[in-house]
């Protein structure tokens, strides 16, 4: 099956690679003559937002497409970033600048629970749309580790292994993160629709 993924973002576009390329052909919008695909996120959940980009592109293409929009609610800050994750330091934020904004806010908390959800959009070829979560618990670190600069992944520490996402290899995180969780029942589904 050929799938095209609804982003421009090269590390979201690499890490559903890694997840996904045994199971089924991955294209980008850049395959198809669409440089800079963006759509505005103003969806008040995850999945609004997966769905936005996930059918505008499919509006375009016409072909099965998929998308995932993915948040980090930190429990201390009544769940922010939460959906505005991508956007909370300002209009075209680095991924630096959402990690210190949030640093500088959990400065003086002591609960630094969090949590990371992704919610997948996938659009078939008749434009039936279905969606896959994935969460994960972890807590925020006091200062970033690891050299992984994708998002919040080098203040995102997993309790269990005391490793931020930004530490891991690439083979590690996908044993681990929200969206290989996301991704890992969209495989089931994929797997489920060919028997």
């Amino acid at each position: 099956m050929k799938i095209v993924l609804a982003t421009s973002n090269q590390d979201k576009v690499r890490e559903i690679k890694k997840n996904l390329d045994d199971y089924v052909s991955i294209y980008t919008p850049n395959d198809f003559g669409i440089e800079k695909f963006e759509v505005e996120e103003d969806g008040e959940t995850l999945k609004e937002n997966a769905f936005k980009k996930a059918n505008a592109l499919y509006k375009l293409l016409k072909i099965p497409t998929l998308a995932d929009d993915t948040g980090l609610f930190v429990k201390s800050l009544d769940l922010r970033p939460g959906v505005y994750s991508h956007r909370y330091a300002g209009e075209n934020p680095t991924y630096k600048d959402n990690r210190n904004k949030l640093l500088e806010e959990l400065k003086s908390c002591d609960n630094r629970d969090a949590y990371f959800k992704t919610t997948v959009c996938f659009i078939d070829s008749n434009g039936k749309d279905y969606y896959f979560d994935g969460k994960i618990n972890g807590e925020i670190s006091k200062k970033e580790y690891g050299n992984k600069d994708f998002g919040y992944d080098q203040i995102f520490k997993l309790k269990d292994i005391d490793k931020t996402f930004g530490q891991m290899t690439d083979k590690e995180k996908n044993l681990y993160s929200h969206r290989a969780l996301a991704l890992e029942k969209f495989k089931e589904f994929l797997m489920k629709e060919e028997n």
